[in-house]
């Protein structure tokens, strides 16, 4: 559960959860069943925060973060 349902509530919770540097962390997307990509957003992580379980996804890229939850 997020402490606060915006988009740095959500990189609070990655950092602690999986022990990254929450600077570090410079993308967040989405990604629906049907495969479409979408960059998060305050009102996004608002309306999903309660609603759907998600696969996490990470890559690295010089030195930075990029997160991509998956929608199962």
């Amino acid at each position: 559960m997020l402490k606060t349902p915006d988009l740095k509530g959500l990189r609070n919770a990655i950092s602690e959860k999986y022990g990254l540097p929450e600077e570090n962390i410079y993308k967040v997307y989405k990604k629906c069943k049907r495969g479409i990509l979408v960059n998060m957003d305050n009102n996004i992580i608002q309306h999903y925060s309660n609603h759907v379980a998600f696969l996490l996804d990470m890559g690295e890229h010089d030195g930075k973060i990029q997160i991509t939850l998956k929608e199962l």
